[in-house]
């Protein structure tokens, strides 16, 4: 071996141990498993949302059917009243003019 040699190797650059590879895989691997965690978390309060929404939805939907029906009966009940007083006086229109 010459001085050019050794000199060589000094100057020769060592790549990362592996220490430094397998701690920075574990970092690695940690940061995946919380984003995962996390985009997990979020899926999942997405769909209890959606859950709540849908049981929020079908108990407007009742109660909005509820109140159709009651308002469809009065409906019912004012035309009823409405065409009875029309009759009477059609009724009275009527005698009226014959006298």
């Amino acid at each position: 071996m010459t001085d050019d040699d050794s000199d060589q190797k000094k100057d020769r650059r060592r790549g990362p141990s592996t220490y430094t590879l397998s701690f920075s895989g574990i970092i690695a691997v940690a940061g995946l498993l919380a984003s995962g965690v996390a985009t997990y978390s979020d899926v999942q309060n997405d769909i209890a949302s959606l859950k709540r929404g849908e049981l929020y939805q079908e108990r407007t939907n009742e109660r909005l059917s509820e109140e159709l029906k009651s308002a469809r009966g009065e409906q019912r009940e004012t035309m009823r009243e409405f065409n009875e007083k029309l009759d009477r006086i059609i009724d009275q229109w009527a005698h009226g003019r014959k006298r």
